[in-house]
């Protein structure tokens, strides 16, 4: 792997060492120095590394721009092969068991009759060999060295009344109307709606707003 080469580096290194304890106002004025050239020292580190990253940044742009097409009509053959596939299924499936319904009543009624015709004549009860049933179709099949196989998986979506809902639109007003009843706590908080309400000076309701020190560095 080669190495990379972080512009700047030298200046960097001095805050490999660099301490300070704030017990007086000499001090914290010193510290507030060092704050301000650390943080510099940071913006300008991040806008060396985001030069470093660009051409292999639109290098990979390229690349899933030139690829997304193809992505594209891949993933549309796939889905369309995939629902032919299953819908055949489903259809030989659904011919399948007519058949096999069909045989069965008529065996049924073989095996009636021919019980009733021994008995009738005071003769012993024959045996009826079962009828051969049809084959459903195979869950998994091999092509060409690879198995393809049918399987299913538990999925799960919103519904009440027959509509089925977005959970990107359920909110809990929501979720007591349609009686879904989900528990409060796996709805997840608008984090970015609530932060513009406090800085505000806005209330929510179960929402504690406390104030939090910090220093902001500028200029």
């Amino acid at each position: 792997m080669n190495a990379v080469a972080i512009p700047n580096i030298g200046q960097l290194e001095k805050f490999k060492t660099l301490q300070i304890i704030v017990t007086s106002p000499e001090t914290e004025v010193q510290a507030r120095s060092y704050l301000t050239d650390v943080r510099t020292a940071g913006k300008r580190l991040d806008a060396d590394i985001k030069v470093l990253k660009r051409p292999y940044q639109d290098a990979i742009k390229d690349i899933d721009e030139a690829a997304r097409p193809w992505k594209t009509i891949l993933a549309e053959r796939d889905q369309s092969l995939e629902q032919a596939l299953l819908a055949y299924g489903r259809k030989v499936r659904e011919a399948a068991e007519k058949a096999n319904v069909k045989i069965l009543e008529k065996y049924e009624g073989k095996v009636a009759n021919t019980e009733a015709k021994a008995i009738a004549a005071g003769k012993p009860i024959p045996v009826v060999l079962p009828p051969q049933l049809v084959s459903a179709p195979q869950k998994s099949v091999d092509v060409e060295g690879v198995k393809q196989t049918i399987v299913k998986r538990k999925a799960w979506r919103l519904a009440s009344v027959g509509i089925y809902l977005d959970l990107a639109h359920l909110d809990m007003q929501m979720n007591t109307q349609q009686g879904l009843n989900i528990p409060a706590e796996y709805f997840i908080l608008d984090t970015a709606r609530i932060g513009k309400v406090v800085r505000a000076g806005g209330t929510i309701p179960g929402i504690e707003v406390y104030e939090e020190e910090s220093i902001a560095v500028r200029g």
